[in-house]
This record gives C-alpha cells, sequence and structure tokens, in this order.
C-alpha cells in the first residue's frame, strides 16, 4: 500500500467527524442558555476534533484500521470504528487517535472503553482540559470517586472549568466510608478555594444527603452570593426549597430565572416539575415548550403522555406515546401506557396487541401478561386467558414460577381454588423448596380448610429462612384467628415483629391473639397502633370487637363505620357487626 498523506487522512477525518460530533459534545464547559436546535452542530468540537488529526504519519496496517473506523462513523458502523480507534489508540499512543476513541466511546455511552481512551489520553497529553474533565467524570460513574477527583483537582489547579457536584452525585449511593473520603477532600479543597461555586455546591449536595436541606440551602445561597448567574446553584436552591415544602418560594425563585435564561432546558425542566405539585396545566406547557427545543427527547415524549393521561386527555396522551414509540426509546413504557390507554376505549385486541409488544426480561413483561389476563378475564374468555398462559409455559420454560402463580391467580379469581391448589402442588413437586410457590399453596390450603398442609408449608418456609417475617405472622394469625395453640400463635407473630419492628399488619395479629388470650388492654393498645399506622378495614373490625367488648359500643361502632366508608364491601365488619351488633346492621 502506498502511504497516505497526512492532508489527506486529515481532510477524511475531519469530514467524517461532523456527522459523529453534530449530535455529540463531550467538552466540558456548558454554555448557560443552550441551543434551541437540538441537530445544530457544535462547530467547537468539530475544530477540536480537526486540531486533533494526527500530523503524523502511521504504519500501513495502523493506516489502513484508522481509514476503516472513519469510514465506519460515516455509515453509522459505530462499534467497528470504536474497536479500531481504541486498538490503534493503543498501539499508535497517538493523542489524537486517542481523543477520537474517547469522545466515539463516549456519545456510544461505552462507559468501560471511554474511561480506558480517556486515561490513555490525558497520560499521552496531561494539560489536555477535555482529556482530564472525561476521565473524571467517567472515573466517577465507574466508582472510582477518589480517582476522578484527582483529575478535576488538576482541572482547578489549571484553572480550567470543574465539575465537582457531578463527581459527588455519583457517590450518594456509595457507602458511607466512601462518602466521607469524598467529602474529606472536598473540605480540604474549600479551605484552598473557599469561594469555588462548584466546591460549595458540592459541599451542600452532601449535607443535603444528610436529610440537613436547612443546612444546605445557606451553603447555597452563600455561592449565589460569589456568582449569581452560576445556574447549577439555582436549581439546587430550587430543590431544597421543594425539600422544605416552600414551593411557592420555588416556584417564585426559578419563574423569574427561567424568564431571563428561556434557553436553557435544565431550568425550564426544574420549573416544570415544581409546577406538578401547583399547577399541572402549567407544568405541561413548560414541558410542551422544552419538547419544542427538543422534539425527539423519549424523557419529555413520555412526562407529556402521563401529564396527558392524568389529566384526561387520552387523545393527547396516545399521539405523545406513539411519537415516543416511534422513536425507538422507552417502547416498553409506550407500549404499555397505549395498552392502557385502548382498555379504557374498551378496543380489547389493541390492548393486547400493545402489551405483547412488551419484551421479556424485566417485572413489566410480568405486569403486561396480567393486563392481558385481565383482558381477557373482562370479556369472560377465561378458557383464552389458561391458553395464553400455557402457550408462555412453552415459549418461556425459564419463567415457570410466576407464569404458575398468575395462572393460580386466575383460577382463583374464577371461583377455582380446589384446581388452583393442585396446580401449585403440581408445581410444587418440581420446585419443592420455592418460597413463592410454598406461600401461595399456604394460603389456598387455608382458604380450603387443609390446616395441616398450610402448617406444614409455612414451617418450611421457616425453616428455610428463620427471618421470614411474613411467613411467621401468618401462620401466627391464622391460629390465632381460628383460637388454636394460642401461646404458639403469640411466639410465631412476636417473632415476626422483633424481625420488622413497627409492621402495622404484624401489630394488627399480635393484638388480635392478645384479644383471644383475653389480655384485652394490651390488645387494645396494639390494635389502636396498627389502625392509626394502617387504618385497613380488617383492623377495623378487630379494633371496633375488642373496644365492643371493652363496653366502648359507641367507639366500636364509630370504627366499624369509618372502615366501612373506606371499604363498603369488608366482610370482614360486616360479619363482625352481624356477630356482635346486629341491630346495627339492620339498621343500615
Amino acid at each position: 500500500m502506498t502511504p497516505m498523506s497526512t492532508t489527506t487522512f486529515k481532510v477524511l477525518a475531519t469530514t467524517t467527524v461532523l456527522a459523529l460530533f453534530s449530535a455529540c459534545s463531550s467538552t466540558p464547559q456548558q454554555p448557560a442558555d443552550e441551543p434551541a436546535a437540538e441537530t445544530a452542530i457544535n462547530q467547537a468540537a468539530v475544530e477540536q476534533v480537526a486540531a486533533d488529526i494526527p500530523t503524523r504519519s502511521f504504519p500501513d496496517d495502523s493506516l489502513h484500521d484508522l481509514l476503516v473506523a472513519e469510514f465506519a462513523v460515516r455509515r453509522n458502523h459505530y462499534d467497528l470504528a470504536l474497536g479500531n480507534y481504541l486498538q490503534q489508540a493503543h498501539q499508535t499512543r497517538d493523542a489524537g487517535v486517542a481523543g477520537r476513541a474517547t469522545r466515539l466511546a463516549q456519545f456510544l455511552g461505552a462507559n468501560k472503553a471511554t474511561l480506558s481512551a480517556a486515561q490513555l489520553w490525558v497520560e499521552l497529553e496531561p494539560e489536555n482540559a477535555e482529556a482530564q474533565y472525561i476521565a473524571a467524570t467517567t472515573l466517577a460513574k465507574n466508582q472510582q470517586p477518589l480517582a476522578a477527583l484527582d483529575h478535576m483537582t488538576s482541572l482547578l489547579e489549571q484553572g480550567s472549568s470543574t465539575n465537582f457536584a457531578a463527581i459527588v452525585a455519583d457517590t450518594l449511593a456509595m457507602p458511607e466510608a466512601t462518602r466521607n473520603a469524598v467529602e474529606a477532600r472536598i473540605d480540604a479543597l474549600l479551605l484552598t478555594y473557599p469561594e469555588n461555586t462548584q466546591l460549595l455546591l458540592s459541599k451542600a449536595l452532601i449535607i443535603q444527603q444528610r436529610q440537613q436541606a436547612e443546612k444546605a440551602l445557606t451553603i447555597v445561597r452563600h455561592a449565589l452570593k460569589i456568582d449569581a448567574e452560576d445556574l447549577d446553584a439555582v436549581v439546587l436552591e430550587a430543590r431544597l426549597l421543594q425539600q422544605l415544602n416552600r414551593v411557592d418560594e420555588a416556584y417564585d425563585r426559578l419563574e423569574k430565572v427561567v424568564a431571563t435564561h428561556p434557553n436553557n432546558r435544565r431550568l425550564r425542566l426544574q420549573y416544570a416539575r415544581i409546577l406538578m405539585a401547583k399547577d399541572i396545566e402549567k407544568a405541561k406547557q413548560q414541558f410542551e415548550i422544552l419538547l419544542a427545543l427538543s422534539p425527539r427527547d423519549p424523557d419529555l415524549l413520555l412526562s407529556l403522555g402521563l401529564i396527558s393521561k392524568q389529566i384526561q386527555q387520552p387523545e393527547a396522551a396516545k399521539i405523545y406515546f406513539q411519537r415516543l414509540l416511534n422513536s425507538g426509546n422507552k417502547t416498553t413504557a409506550a407500549n404499555f401506557y397505549l395498552g392502557q390507554l385502548a382498555e379504557s376505549d374498551q378496543d380489547w385486541q389493541t390492548a393486547i396487541n400493545y402489551y405483547q409488544q412488551i419484551p421479556p426480561g424485566g417485572t413489566d413483561f410480568f405486569t403486561a401478561i396480567n393486563r392481558i389476563i385481565s383482558v381477557y378475564s373482562l370479556q369472560g374468555r377465561i378458557d383464552t386467558a389458561g391458553e395464553y398462559l400455557q402457550k408462555l409455559h412453552q415459549q418461556y420454560p425459564e419463567h415457570a414460577v410466576r407464569l404458575h402463580l398468575l395462572e393460580s391467580e386466575l383460577m382463583l379469581n374464577n371461583n377455582r381454588a380446589e384446581d388452583a391448589h393442585k396446580l401449585l402442588t403440581q408445581a410444587l413437586l418440581i420446585n419443592p423448596e420455592q418460597p413463592n410457590l410454598l406461600y401461595a399453596r399456604s394460603v389456598l390450603s387455608e382458604r380450603l380448610d387443609m390446616l395441616e398442609l398450610m402448617e406444614q408449608d409455612l414451617l418450611k418456609l421457616i425453616a428455610l429462612d428463620s427471618n421470614n417475617a411474613t411467613a411467621l405472622n401468618m401462620l401466627g394469625y391464622v391460629l390465632a384467628n381460628r383460637n388454636l395453640q394460642l401461646d404458639k400463635a403469640f411466639d410465631y407473630i412476636s417473632r415476626a415483629l422483633a424481625i420488622r419492628p413497627g409492621d402495622p399488619a404484624f401489630q394488627d395479629s399480635l393484638g388480635w391473639v392478645q384479644y383471644r388470650r383475653g389480655n384485652l388492654s394490651e390488645a387494645l393498645a396494639l390494635l389502636k397502633t396498627a389502625y392509626k399506622n394502617f387504618p385497613d378495614h380488617e383492623v377495623a373490625a378487630h379494633l371496633g370487637e375488642v373496644l365492643w367488648q371493652l363496653g366502648e359500643q359507641a367507639a366500636a361502632i364509630k370504627i366499624w363505620q369509618d372502615g366501612l366508608n373506606n371499604k363498603p364491601d369488608s366482610h370482614f365488619i360486616k360479619e363482625t357487626m352481624q356477630r356482635l351488633a346486629p341491630a346495627t346492621v339492620s339498621a343500615e
């Protein structure tokens, strides 16, 4: 091969990167007012790429791989391009090639490749601000905040733009020791740079995470005194005000700032979010403005679809969800909500069609299956629902347990409890220690008065996991409800509460077993606490019965009536009233 001139290679490379960098900018400094047209080419980024084109000759094999990479970018074969760029960046150790590999990896969201290329780029050009910035932010995303801080500190010392807050934000969910180490580094830097707003905002984020919003707000407002135009500080100030339930103050603040920076998407987005709690119609208007700035933004399309659905504008919601679906992003959410809207129209087959587009692999898949079963049931097509589940068994044998549970629920909802019990028993022959199957069968066993089998399954669950509070509570509650082995029931429920202290359902169970044991005062205290935290109709039935037995009939009737107001068809309350106060029931 005849060696290609450096000039020719630069022309080809500069031309090909135009397409890539029209959609991606990796420069660290972000302008206050972002460009309205999201397709506008970032000329600065392109010029930077052109400047980075290597000015030395390459061996024939390297030159060939680089040319393949350049043409792969032009043909949108980004994976091939990235592979070649990464290989040649390490092989040639050329800063220009490392820079292009870094930018392409970042554009593709390939974090590991971005980090590898950026670290090489920093090694080759330690004074390059863009290389340091990308290395810092990518290290933070890869849970290496201390190394990220090293690079960001270098930028600070060089006088370049920084974003310490981004690093801190990525550490907030990390272990406490890591968070403390990062905070110590931020505190040390603040001693040297006490007026640096980025460092002050980072400190505020750390304090906010400790639920000290007032103290964090003080720091943010100090930063705004230093730089009133720091829009990151304005956004954080609004979030803190919202956290402090000072929504009107946050709203007024953002309204004024958005008016002076109308094209700043981040500000307007925060403004729209605050409006959601204040005026959903105005919030919708702000999201529409944002969508006009970024017509293909999937998050905005989803938000507008959900808002339209919430304010009873189904046709508008359909348009937004369909646009989202057509974009190829968040297709699971789009299909699910379009299915819901079709259900509202009683367009059953269309609803099923949308739900069937949701792929396996997540909880949304089973939610969609549930909806399909529900649609068939609403049409009275129970056999069709069963056939559908059988087909899923064949297609997805790895999801057999979840599908068995769905099928048993379908049977139970259609008064086929015995068939559901048989199905679960057959499933347990294959997976004898599967916790969800064991628990589901124990519930059905209790309903069918098969108490020995119920106890056997629950004890097996407890043997498999001694901290299974749900199994302990259920076993104790069923025994108490049937007035059997009350001391053992008390022990089971007490163990459950020790595992999950304060659980109102468990408090109700313990209160009920105390009532059965004749300890009315203890029962009353427990049931009052449970009802306060969880005003469920079953708890109301229990609390009312204890009050009745203590001679507080008026209080008991009031509790029952409150429970019936929340759930008019409560058989727990109606059975209790019929047994204790039949005259009250007849008066109703």
